[in-house]
């Protein structure tokens, strides 16, 4: 398990350092604006500082003899894979389906993998059309961002 998260602490470094440098291309803020790259150079800086310091608490940590057994390919964690599968998924459907359509799929995928109608079903179903509507409008008309449009919407 250390071995593990020593790996993934320096995979995130390696690509935190990447996108702070792609950042830098980002053209500069005007009128004493910041421009944008300045959000992601917060976040790398972030990612980097957190990394390095699951390095460091790692190094002086004393690992119990369950969790030094524990590997990443279970059967307990099938539900994770299958959630990153279809988030990935998800993130390559924006571009060609649109924004809206694929949100509200993968939404209402989730809720149903996850069983959330044995909660509430009219929630499942009427939720993810009210957050889409909600991120629409907000980046929209708001921030008049135009959000990615497929073959759809």
């Amino acid at each position: 398990m250390k071995k593990i998260a020593n790996v993934i602490a320096c995979i995130f470094i390696a690509i935190s350092v990447l996108f702070f440098v792609m950042s830098l291309s980002f053209p500069a803020g005007s009128n004493g604006a910041v421009g944008p790259g300045y959000f992601p150079r917060i976040m790398c800086v972030i990612v980097i500082f957190l990394s390095v310091l699951e390095l460091i608490i790692s190094r002086n940590e004393v690992i119990p003899e369950e969790l030094a057994k524990v590997t990443l390919f279970q059967k307990e964690n099938l539900r994770v894979w299958i959630t990153m599968a279809i988030t990935l998924i998800y993130i390559i459907c924006i571009k060609q389906i649109g924004f809206i359509v694929s949100s509200i799929v993968f939404m209402l995928g989730t809720n149903l993998y996850f069983k959330v109608p044995e909660k509430s079903k009219v929630l499942t179903v009427v939720l993810p059309f009210i957050v889409v509507a909600v991120l629409y409008f907000i980046f929209h008309n708001l921030l008049h961002v135009n959000l990615p449009k497929g073959i759809l919407f």
